[in-house]
């Protein structure tokens, strides 16, 4: 048991710390006695016969006087909480340790005889049959001796300084930070050692909170609860004094902070402890109310979706908590119909409306609520609840709800009884793994001699040289071996064209893409072992030596050689883990390198004509030139912006469009992006036509400009085709800035040609007006589009069943516009 004892703390043990000689004589007495006490419970509770409270009921009341001091009550307080958190907290850690080496085996004989194990996983692995009793909370293993010693302590000095103690530690651990990692791409993305923190300070605060729930409803146990009038009576007699926990406060920050996952899990323990009446004060029903709403709205919340206040895990988390909460026995489930009502009245739908009601009741009471900006993250965001985190706080559902994107999660709670394997063999094969948790129990011996700002400093120069590191990686190494990466592939693009052109094994773009893919994967997976390799060779000496000159700069001046050289081996340990992680996880599979030559590829395609897809032609140079035309269509658009077209007729306008057939069909010359230009600005020119000269948008010049949009040189542009922005928010705004109700008809029409054309798809189309409810329109636009895709479907004919949908989504949207005004 030794290795679990509490440890000496220099800051808070020395003799500094209490009044007398005497009395940190009489502590270290008490001290001694306490674990003689847990020796004994350790080696007699699971004997037949014995007794806590005869054996050890007077030990531990002539422990606790052996010093009728407040320092000395507080000081044991602080020791008995921290042995709980010992003894049921690391050694729990260490149990899930020799699990994950059991499961290590088990994949290991799972290759021995695949058809063998799986036949032996049925015969374990049986359906458990739901069941709607629900167990409240219970004090398994080592938990039931710290039970029983508050139980049979009868000794009110010390409940009152344990209470102190465990709310303050409650309060410590509930405003720690998790933050997103700063060395992964996306934004909720945590490690794994920010996911083991996390869970380690959850399982830490549900232990205490069970302990203090136990603690506080001691004086009010009785057999007696169910009688109402009894409840009655205590509900108007206790309803004036309020709580030493402000639980209702803690709830509403965790709602404004975003950190219901860290908060709602221990709140919903320490309520499970409450006796019948406790729960139906006025003070704890309104805790519970809220609570309440919380599960409402989690239950009803899209939390797949982006602008979602929390993520998947968290979801399940809650409701599962909560379920567990709602189904105790001593819960007053006669509230219920009250808060449905009050919810629906309150027609809550989101956290967001959630917590603007509460921090607007919060101003009006004058309670002190925390500001958002307070926190850097929003910790229900994140993915931090791995399905370990689901297992502990969750046992119904933990062990067969995947964290996954599925909807499903939430509703699948059936459960499975699982029967663990047992093997000596298993000791064998932890051999490694024994060896590494001893150092990190070593590891933790020394940072319980050293003060508490050591184990700080060096967790914090672990973090930031191995974030430096990662920069390092990404900005100097990595951008060096994409270059030489581009450099070899350039040349073997250069060396594939040559070589296919002479072979004329190709005709298009998609052949020469599937001639390079080989040569694209090759080169990304060499190039990301050898970064790699260059990562392994680099990054550890310039780790050791970040870290060594921030330890030496940042620990005390009178530390000694041998805690700094501790200091920095365990600090450079860490940020090579992190480090080491970051790497397994970004630079796999030579993907950062393939995404490069893609957009290598498609600029090399984009600046070589000769490999575009496109019927070749035969060179005109009467042909008016690109520049010409392009100077020709800028004149006509700018005409009509100032003049408003007077000077454009319609002999004018079809010239020009038959000069700029010709030169898009007879100019070799012609390149890629003057040929994305000509192509914008007849766009342009057909809308202003469209816009204020619509009576020059005759049929034969629609003809003239579909012909121009309908060629093979336009259809090899398709991804980059204005046409399909033609009914974009910015054409929209032009249209109606003449204000003339005569040209959504015109402009009807010539969409509707478009279609039947197959120059527009109407796919497209439809995904052109699903983007136009993005923004506000005033009502006479809104009128006009409605007329306008009314027009454009009217004799619409869907050839399969896609297009049917898409012409009933066009008519939908089309009524919604005239119906938005409403």
């Amino acid at each position: 048991m030794g290795e679990l004892n509490v440890c000496f703390q220099i800051d808070t043990d020395n003799r500094e710390n209490f009044p007398s000689v005497i009395a940190f004589q009489r502590f270290k007495n008490q001290r001694d006695a306490f674990y003689e006490i847990f020796r004994i419970w350790e080696e007699n509770h699971s004997v037949p016969g014995w007794t806590f409270q005869i054996a050890l009921g007077s030990k531990i009341r002539y422990m606790l006087t052996l010093h009728n001091d407040a320092i000395n009550y507080y000081h044991f307080a602080r020791l008995f909480k921290s042995q709980l958190l010992i003894s049921c907290i690391q050694n729990r850690q260490q149990a899930e340790i020799d699990e994950d080496e059991n499961i290590s085996l088990l994949k290991v004989l799972k290759h021995v005889n695949p058809k063998k194990l799986n036949q032996l996983e049925k015969r374990l692995v049986t359906p458990q049959p739901s069941t709607k009793h629900i167990m409240g909370p219970s004090f398994p293993g080592v938990q039931e001796f710290f039970k029983d010693f508050i139980l049979f302590a009868f000794n009110p000095i010390f409940y009152i300084h344990l209470e102190n103690c465990l709310i303050h530690e409650i309060m410590e651990l509930n405003d720690t930070q998790f933050n997103n990692s700063e060395i992964e791409d996306s934004e909720t993305t945590v490690d794994e050692q920010t996911q083991q923190n996390f869970s380690t300070c959850l399982s830490s605060l549900r232990l205490l909170a069970k302990m203090l729930g136990l603690l506080v409803s001691l004086p009010y146990r009785s057999e007696s609860n169910n009688f109402k009038e009894l409840v009655a009576t205590q509900v108007e007699v206790r309803s004036k004094v309020l709580p030493a926990l402000n639980l209702h406060l803690c709830l509403q920050n965790a709602l404004v902070l975003g950190k219901l996952s860290l908060t709602i899990p221990w709140i919903a323990k320490y309520l499970a402890m409450m006796d019948t009446a406790s729960l139906r004060l006025p003070y704890y029903k309104q805790t519970l109310e809220l609570l309440y709403y919380i599960y409402k709205v989690v239950n009803h919340s899209d939390f797949l979706a982006r602008d979602s206040f929390i993520s998947q895990q968290t979801a399940i988390l809650l409701k599962s908590t909560l379920s567990w909460l709602f189904e105790l026995p001593n819960f007053p489930k006669d509230f219920y119909s009250t808060w449905q009502k009050t919810y629906k009245v309150k027609e809550l739908r989101n956290l967001k409306q959630l917590d603007k009601q509460y921090v607007q009741e919060n101003i009006l009471l004058g309670e002190p609520t925390v500001s958002v900006s307070s926190t850097k993250c929003n910790l229900d965001k994140l993915d931090i609840i791995n399905e370990k985190t689901l297992r502990i706080c969750c046992p119904l559902i933990g062990q067969n709800v995947p964290i996954s994107n599925s909807k499903t999660n939430l509703n699948n709670l059936n459960t499975n009884k699982h029967i663990k394997l047992v093997s000596s063999q298993l000791h064998k094969s932890a051999k490694g793994a024994g060896i590494k948790h001893l150092e990190l129990q070593l590891e933790e011996a020394f940072f319980h001699g050293q003060p508490a700002s050591t184990r700080k400093t060096v967790d914090f120069v672990s973090e930031r040289i191995a974030s430096t590191c990662v920069k390092h990686i990404c900005n100097t190494l990595l951008m060096s071996s994409r270059e030489t990466n581009l450099n070899n592939f350039r040349k073997i693009l250069k060396k594939k064209q040559e070589q296919l052109f002479e072979e004329q094994l190709f005709n298009n773009i998609t052949d020469f893409k599937a001639s390079v893919a080989n040569d694209m994967n090759t080169s990304a997976t060499n190039m990301s072992k050898e970064l790699k390799d260059q990562c392994e060779a680099s990054i550890p000496a310039i780790c050791e030596l970040r870290v060594t000159k921030s330890i030496e700069s940042l620990l005390a001046e009178d530390s000694l050689i041998s805690v700094k050289e501790m200091c920095i081996k365990i600090a450079t340990r860490l940020a090579t883990e992190r480090i080491h992680q970051w790497i397994q996880s970004h630079i796999v599979g030579g993907s950062l390198f393939v995404k490069d030559m893609e957009l290598e590829l498609n600029r090399f395609l984009k600046n070589n004509t000769a490999l575009q897809p496109i019927q070749e032609k035969r060179h005109n140079p009467c042909a008016v030139s690109p520049t010409t035309i392009t100077d020709n269509l800028r004149e006509c658009i700018w005409d009509i912006l100032d003049n408003g077209g007077e000077s454009l007729t319609i002999p004018s306008v079809s010239t020009i469009l038959d000069n700029l057939y010709q030169t898009l069909n007879e100019r070799a010359d012609l390149v890629m992006g003057p040929e994305k230009v000509l192509y914008s600005l007849s766009t342009d020119f057909a809308l202003f036509l469209v816009a204020y000269r619509s009576d020059i948008f005759i049929p034969e010049v629609q003809e003239k400009f579909i012909k121009v949009w309908a060629m093979s040189r336009c259809k090899a542009l398709e991804s980059d085709s204005p046409i399909h922005r033609i009914f974009s928010s910015r054409n929209i705004m032009l249209l109606a800035q003449p204000e003339k109700e005569d040209i959504w008809p015109v402009f009807a029409k010539f969409i509707k040609k478009l279609i039947k054309k197959n120059v527009l798809d109407i796919n497209s189309l439809s995904d052109q007006c699903v983007a136009l409810f993005r923004q506000d329109w005033p009502v006479p636009t809104l009128k006009h589009l409605s007329k306008c895709l009314t027009e454009i479907i009217a004799d619409f004919k869907a050839s399969d069943e896609t297009t049917a949908k898409v012409k009933y989504l066009l008519g939908w949207i089309a009524e919604t516009y005239s119906e938005l005004e409403f």
